[in-house]
């Protein structure tokens, strides 16, 4: 299992071995050292050895919680993170998880009671897989191929996980694409204790809040501190810290926050794409030189991007079908050549009121109030005449994802427009099909009085780290780096959701407040330019270099062998797709990657 996982922690290894009763328990650990080098070595245990841990991520408020606890009498022989929620546990117990503040995944070995514990950060930023044995123990990891090798767990696909990742690109936790192996929840720990797993239990829960009568601009300065505070603490490493740099608003918001919080030249990275669509790095260089970092660039071709597809698609170690993981794969490669950890600008979007959903929850409301027969006449009317020439994240594909995925419910409208393919047309066979509702249609998530803040709160709940925070986890993990969100940053999400949405979206536009503060910081340009996305040409390589594979993953496979999907959909929107009268780039990309994967790990229908 340690040997699946060696990209994550390529500066070492380490186990510990333990017996109560009948049990036998083992830990293992690979090490990335960032903070405390040489004394950080993992398995790491309290001063009787009772209590062990291993443990992937960062804490970053542990040089405040070690005070009290070295009052309580702990002792300490390192100077890392990793002992204070050693001892944090071992003191508190399941209370103690509250106080923790970072980007974590942990197991907890406490043979005073028998109990072993997993807990994962507030926002999902690292991940934690478990799964039921066949004699009633545990096994947990990191990521999924680590526990497809254990013996004890079957390659078998699984109903609720697959239909979660055609529906929405993603297994939503807690399923995956394993039968019987679950993903923990974010802010959730769950408890094994003498054969038995407890039901997760969440340890934290968002709570929006809408009252707020400061001005705008009083509030600008304050998110501006509050950021600059986010990064300063994320920075704290025995390593050098460099910073994604995409030219964006929340990279280049990172990035100017960080300049102004250290003393040392701040290093950046960014990637270019010949071509120009979908190429930023203009204004990457444009920020690197107003704030004076030493700016590394690299520029990709689209032969380059092909080129790398196979060895990006293999390193995920779960279906993902985010095409933008391949570009995020490949700056990671290019950062972890020179720096062990970056920060990241993701989750300004889902804080802030970035997307163009957000737009359509906060002004389509007379639409949604025309009667059903009306509307959807209208809907066919318009979308029939329409063409179909922008393809995926084109105009004409946002009209058709908003205007005909129509629900009477906020949150299901919300997912449904997230969705790659809608419930009547996902590509199951009849068998697989019958009485299942994808999971993150099921989920409960926090509700407020104001809609864009409900549906913000499901996308940091579900989409954020089913999808985003997955991606730049195993894009990076990959290479043995750790990316590091600071708008994620736990005050700064509490934060954030405690204003109403005027601050967010307002006068047609999102990001409103962001913005607000980013302008007294950024260039212009960087605050004013429109949002793009770090996409790549799904529609037009779906009809050209990536044809072939999608008609071999069409004619042979498992997924067709065990009757688990509809090959006939797939041929028909692949012929559909390939004359250009209907864009199903993202169907037939999800088709590839699932494809890939089931063929490389031999899972069963």
């Amino acid at each position: 299992m340690l040997a699946a996982v060696a990209h994550r922690g390529p500066d070492g290894a380490g186990t510990w071995h333990g017996t109560l009763g009948p049990w036998h328990v083992a830990l293992g650990h690979r090490r990335l050292s960032i903070i405390d080098v040489e004394g950080g070595r993992q398995p790491m245990g309290n001063e009787d050895g009772r209590v062990q841990i291993t443990y992937n991520g960062e804490l970053y408020n542990f040089r405040e919680l070690r005070p009290a606890l070295e009052a309580k009498g702990h002792r300490f022989t390192t100077r890392s993170d990793t002992e204070v929620i050693v001892h944090q546990l071992e003191d508190a117990g399941e209370a103690g998880l509250a106080a923790l503040s970072g980007m974590f995944a942990f197991g907890l070995w406490d043979a005073r009671d028998g109990t072993l514990r997993l807990a994962r950060d507030r926002i999902g930023i690292k991940p934690l897989y478990y799964a039921p044995l066949p004699d009633g123990g545990i096994a947990f990891a990191s990521e999924l191929s680590a526990l497809l090798v254990h013996p004890g767990i079957e390659r078998k696909l699984s109903r609720e996980g697959l239909l979660s990742y055609l529906f929405s690109d993603y297994a939503h936790p807690p399923w995956t694409l394993v039968e019987r192996v679950r993903k923990l929840e974010p802010a959730h720990s769950v408890v094994w204790r003498d054969g038995e797993i407890a039901r997760p239990r969440p340890y934290w829960r968002l709570t929006p809040g809408t009252g707020e009568t400061r001005s705008n601009e009083r509030l600008a300065e304050e998110l501006w501190e509050r950021l600059e505070r986010a990064v300063r603490r994320q920075m704290i490493a025995d390593v050098p810290v460099g910073v994604f740099l995409s030219g964006g608003l929340d990279s280049s918001s990172a990035a100017t926050a960080a300049r102004s919080v250290t003393s040392e030249r701040l290093r950046t990275f960014s990637v270019g794409f010949e071509a120009e669509d979908f190429d930023e790095s203009p204004y990457a260089r444009l920020v690197a030189r107003r704030l004076g970092t030493q700016h590394d660039e690299e520029v990709l071709s689209e032969r380059g991007l092909l080129d790398h597809f196979d060895a990006a698609i293999d390193s995920l170690d779960e279906p993902l079908a985010d095409p933008s993981y391949l570009p995020t794969f490949l700056l990671s490669r290019f950062a972890a050549r020179h720096v062990k950890v970056a920060l990241g600008g993701d989750g300004g979007d889902e804080l802030w009121g970035g997307y163009p959903t957000y737009l359509a929850h906060a002004y389509g409301a007379p639409y949604w109030h025309v009667p059903d027969a009306v509307r959807r006449a209208f809907v066919d009317h318009v979308l029939a005449r329409l063409p179909v020439t922008a393809g995926y994240q084109g105009l004409d594909w946002k009209i058709r994802r908003f205007a005909g995925r129509w629900d009477d419910d906020t949150l299901r409208r919300h997912l449904r427009w997230l969705s790659s393919v809608d419930l009547p047309d996902l590509p199951l066979a009849a068998p697989w099909s019958r009485g299942l509702v994808p999971a993150t249609l099921q989920a409960e998530y926090p509700r407020s009085s104001e809609r864009l803040t409900t549906v913000l709160a499901v996308d940091l709940a579900s989409y954020l780290p089913g999808s985003v925070l997955t991606k730049v986890d195993r894009a990076s993990m990959a290479h043995g780096l750790e990316v590091r969100p600071p708008l994620l940053d736990d005050d700064f999400v509490e934060w954030a959701f405690s204003l109403p949405a005027h601050t967010k979206v307002r006068r047609g536009h999102g990001k409103h407040l962001f913005k607000l503060a980013a302008r007294r910081h950024l260039p212009a340009e960087i605050v004013t330019r429109k949002k793009s996305g770090f996409a790549v040409p799904v529609v037009a390589w779906v009809r050209g270099p990536l044809r072939e594979r999608v008609d071999e993953a069409i004619v042979s496979g498992a997924l067709w062998d065990d009757g688990v999907l509809d090959r006939a959909t797939y041929a028909r929107w692949r012929d559909e797709h390939v004359a250009g009268s209907a864009d199903h780039g993202k169907p037939l990309w999800a088709l590839l990657v699932l494809a890939r994967w089931v063929r490389r790990h031999r899972m069963a229908g």
